[in-house]
C-alpha cells in the first residue's frame, strides 16, 4: 500500500493546497545564524498591503471524516485580506504554524538525499501582516475566494496567490486539512496528522477511489462550513469557536454572495467545480489542473461525478502543459460538461506543482544547495518561476475580477504579450 509520501513525491498527490513588477531572479534572503539556507517569497503586487488571520471553527454537524469517533470537524481557517498600513503587526511565517512545527517532516522529500534540515523552512516569511486591520476599498465588502488544496497539502503552499489576489482586493479563505496534515490551532493546540488519512488500498483499485472521492467530499463540506463561518462575520458576529478577538474591521468586511473557488492541487480543480455546482454562493470556479480521471486498473473512470453531470456557471482551466501522469483521457467529456463561460489555457513548461509556492521556493533551495539543475523539472516543469507566479496571480485575478466584479481587463480575450508562457487553447 503507498504510503502518503510515496503519492506525494510520484504526483499523484503532488502538493498544489497568479502584470507584475520587474522582477529578478529567484534568490533566498540572509542566511540564518545557523548557517542553514533561509528561502524568501515574492512580495504581492497589488495596490494594497496584505493582512491575515487564522479562525478557529467547529461543525457540530458533522463527525470528522478521518476519526468518526469524534462527533464534529474542527477546522483551523487562513484569511488574507486587503489591509490598512500595519507596520506594528509582524510578518506571518511562511509555513502555517503545524507545518512551522513539523517542517522537517512534512518536507523531507523536497530535497533529494534527505538533506532537509540543511533548509531553515521555518523561519521563511510571508508578507501578510498578522491580524493587520482589515481594508475595504471604495468602503465596499471584500468579495470571497475559496482556495481548496490539494491531498495532504496545507495553505502554506498558497501564500502566492492568496496574498496576490488579497493585494487585489479580495478576501482569500484557505482551511487546513484536519488529521491529513499537522494543524496548530490558535492558542497552540497541536493536532498531528492521524493514520486513519492514509491511503486506502494501492492506486489502481477501486478501494483507493473510495478514498479519493472521501477527501473531496470532506474538501466540499470544509469549505461550504467555512462560508458558513464567514457569512456570520458578513453579519457582524465572530464565528472564531474560542472568541478570539478578531482583526479591526473584520467584521461585516466579506461578501459572501457571490464567490469564488480555485484549485491547486492534484484534482482540486474538480472540488472547486463541485463546489460550482452544489453551492448556490460560489458562482465562478478556476481550476490549476485538469486531472479529472481516477487512477484504476480498468476503463477510465470520473473522479468525481461533477465530470458528468457538469455546471452552468464561469469556468477558467489554467492547466500545465506537463501533468505527472499524462494527458486526461476523460478531459474531453468534463470539457463539454462546463456550460457556461469557458476558458482554457495552458502554462507553457509547466509542471504539476505549478501553481504552489514551491514554484518560487524550490529553485532557491536548487541554487542554494547546488543541486543539478533538472533536479526539480518532474515537479515545477521547466517555465521560469517568475512567469508562473505573474501568470497565476494576473489570471486568476482577471477571472474573478470579470465574474465576481464586472471589470472585464480583456486579458482572457486572446493571447498577451505580457504573459507568453499563457496558450490560449480554446
Amino acid at each position: 500500500m503507498p504510503t502518503r509520501r510515496t503519492l506525494l513525491t510520484t504526483g499523484l498527490a503532488a502538493p498544489a493546497a497568479l502584470a507584475l513588477p520587474a522582477l529578478g531572479p529567484a534568490r533566498a534572503e540572509a542566511a540564518p545564524a545557523d548557517g542553514r539556507l533561509r528561502v524568501g517569497l515574492l512580495p504581492p503586487d497589488g495596490p494594497y498591503p496584505v493582512g491575515t488571520t487564522t479562525l478557529h471553527l467547529v461543525d457540530r454537524s458533522r463527525p470528522d471524516p478521518w476519526v468518526t469517533t469524534q462527533p464534529y470537524r474542527e477546522l483551523a481557517v487562513t484569511l488574507t485580506y486587503p489591509a490598512r498600513p500595519a507596520h506594528g503587526h509582524p510578518r506571518d511565517g511562511w509555513l502555517t504554524p503545524g507545518w512551522a512545527a513539523d517542517s522537517t517532516e512534512v518536507l523531507k522529500n523536497m530535497v533529494p538525499g534527505g538533506n532537509v534540515a540543511a533548509v531553515d523552512w521555518a523561519g521563511a516569511r510571508a508578507h501578510a501582516r498578522v491580524d493587520a486591520p482589515v481594508a475595504r476599498p471604495n468602503g465596499q465588502p471584500l468579495p470571497v475566494l475559496l482556495c481548496g488544496l490539494g491531498h495532504w497539502a496545507s495553505a502554506s503552499m498558497f501564500r502566492l496567490m492568496a496574498e496576490g489576489l488579497a493585494s487585489r482586493g479580495y478576501l482569500v479563505a484557505m482551511c487546513e486539512p484536519t488529521y491529513e496534515t499537522p494543524v496548530m490551532f490558535p492558542g497552540g493546540r497541536m493536532v498531528p496528522h492521524h493514520p486513519a488519512s492514509n491511503p486506502a488500498g494501492d492506486g489502481n483499485t477501486e478501494e483507493f477511489l473510495a478514498y479519493l472521492r472521501r477527501i473531496y467530499a470532506a474538501r466540499v463540506a470544509d469549505a461550504r462550513f467555512v462560508l458558513d463561518g464567514l457569512a456570520v462575520l458578513a453579519a457582524g458576529g465572530n464565528p472564531d469557536a474560542a472568541g478570539r478577538a478578531l482583526p479591526d474591521g473584520l467584521r461585516r468586511a466579506p461578501r459572501v454572495t457571490r464567490v469564488g473557488a480555485f484549485g491547486g492541487g492534484v484534482a482540486a480543480g474538480l472540488v472547486a467545480l463541485s463546489l460550482l455546482g452544489q453551492e448556490p454562493r460560489v458562482t465562478a470556479a478556476a481550476m490549476a489542473d485538469a486531472t479529472v480521471t481516477a487512477p484504476t486498473a480498468g476503463p477510465p473512470v470520473p473522479m468525481l461525478p461533477i465530470v458528468d453531470s457538469g455546471v452552468d456557471g464561469p469556468v477558467l482551466v489554467l492547466r500545465p502543459q506537463f501533468p505527472a501522469r499524462g494527458p486526461d483521457p476523460l478531459w474531453e467529456r468534463a470539457w463539454a460538461g462546463l456550460r457556461g463561460w469557458r476558458r482554457d489555457l495552458e502554462l507553457v513548461g509547466g509542471g504539476e506543482a505549478w501553481l504552489t509556492d514551491l514554484q518560487w521556493v524550490l529553485p532557491q533551495v536548487r541554487r542554494g544547495l547546488g543541486l543539478p539543475a533538472d533536479t526539480y523539472v518532474p515537479t515545477l516543469g521547466t517555465v521560469q518561476p517568475a512567469e508562473a507566479v505573474a501568470a497565476g496571480r494576473a489570471y486568476l485575478a482577471a477571472f474573478f475580477d470579470r465574474h465576481l466584479r464586472g471589470r472585464d481587463g480583456r486579458l482572457l480575450d486572446g493571447p498577451s504579450r505580457r504573459h507568453p508562457a499563457v496558450r490560449f487553447v480554446r
